[in-house]
């Protein structure tokens, strides 16, 4: 009957998609995908009213709705600019498994599931290559690297490992025989991160410390997985923030011309971390980075996030490009990033873009 709740998964985000629903759509302008598309149904209101509805039995299930529902990725910016402070994307990813589950997902978020281990195998493989003898070594230290650095990006990722080992005083373990499972929440298959969560969590046992290099991987272990019951209480902390911890080590690394700092959406809303990049930044350069036009909880979403490159690559490449543009129109320069899939995205739409967990390997080497 239409008012009932239809969707199970969704049912602990009722306040979330109801106050979205009624509200006069006062973040319309916070989203990236529905910036750069211009379509009021990829508003957060517009998601969130589809969801509510279907959820209320107002709305069959159908792949239409659904489809909206993927349009996000993953950023958080409406919740900055929500006077309830609605977690949109939580909610859009429960809807997403509901979706998932009734056979009415995107094709492509089916395809990225059935791909998954093959991710693994390929993540695993190079990281094999490039980290060898240290993957699973005994150390009180862990880091993670993470798929995305151990396939696209191994020169940076072997830099922060150099990092991690100087500031912790010894070699770390390399942590990358598997993934945390994130890609599987953000195409719809919850269950399958869970289950991935747990195994990652336990290959992390008796870890004083697991430093990260990737914030997607720490934000999906650190905060989503004890929110879906994989619960470890393992300290769990960025490379940036274990540098900003010895500030008086780093040394200075030549960056030429305007550097500016881009927040990587899971590392600042997603965790809260925004002091520790930019005063480790500033060590490494010796002066402050500049700032893009918008910073801290109010920046702009790089467009690399929730499988969205994968499901809907015009929409996120058009999300980078927006983000290039922003840069030009403040002068240009470099863009460091504490992201290697924002790295990424920004240097296929012709950026300067460094990885910062990079520049901080650089600064300790000499």
């Amino acid at each position: 009957m239409p008012g009932e709740h239809r969707l199970p998964l969704v049912r602990p985000h009722e306040r979330e998609h109801t106050y979205c629903a009624f509200c006069p759509k006062l973040c319309r302008f916070s989203c990236p995908v529905s910036t750069v598309q211009g379509r009021e149904t990829t508003t957060p209101w517009g998601k969130m009213t589809s969801l509510h509805h279907v959820a209320r039995g107002n709305l069959e299930m159908e792949a239409t709705y659904a489809a909206t529902w993927y349009a996000c990725t993953g950023c958080m910016r409406c919740r900055t600019f929500c006077d309830h402070g609605n977690d949109v994307a939580a909610t859009l990813s429960a809807g997403r498994a509901e979706a998932m589950q009734r056979g009415v997902a995107l094709e492509a978020a089916y395809a990225v599931v059935d791909d998954h281990p093959g991710r693994e195998r390929r993540a695993r493989l190079a990281a094999e290559e490039t980290f060898g003898a240290r993957l699973r070594e005994g150390s009180a230290t862990v880091f993670v690297p993470g798929c995305t650095a151990c396939a696209v990006a191994t020169e940076d990722a072997k830099s922060a490992l150099g990092a991690v080992d100087a500031l912790a005083d010894g070699e770390a373990r390399v942590e990358a025989g598997g993934c945390c499972g994130l890609p599987l929440l953000e195409a719809g298959d919850a269950d399958g991160f869970v289950e991935a969560a747990r195994r990652f969590v336990g290959a992390l046992a008796g870890a004083a410390r697991v430093v990260f290099h990737d914030p997607g991987c720490l934000h999906a272990l650190a905060r989503i997985a004890p929110q879906l019951g994989v619960a470890h209480g393992l300290p769990m902390a960025h490379l940036s923030e274990l540098a900003a911890e010895h500030l008086g080590r780093l040394g200075h690394v030549a960056v030429e011309g305007t550097v500016r700092y881009h927040d990587a959406c899971r590392l600042g809303r997603g965790m809260g971390v925004y002091d520790a990049p930019r005063s480790v930044l500033a060590g490494i350069l010796g002066r402050p980075a500049e700032e893009l036009p918008q910073s801290r909880d109010r920046a702009e979403c790089s467009g690399a996030g929730a499988q969205v490159p994968r499901t809907d690559r015009p929409t996120a490449e058009a999300i980078a490009r927006e983000r290039v543009a922003d840069n030009e129109l403040v002068g240009g320069g470099a863009i460091v990033t504490a992201c290697p899939s924002s790295r990424r995205a920004l240097a296929k739409q012709g950026a300067r873009a460094l990885d910062l967990n990079a520049l901080i390997g650089r600064s300790l080497s000499g």
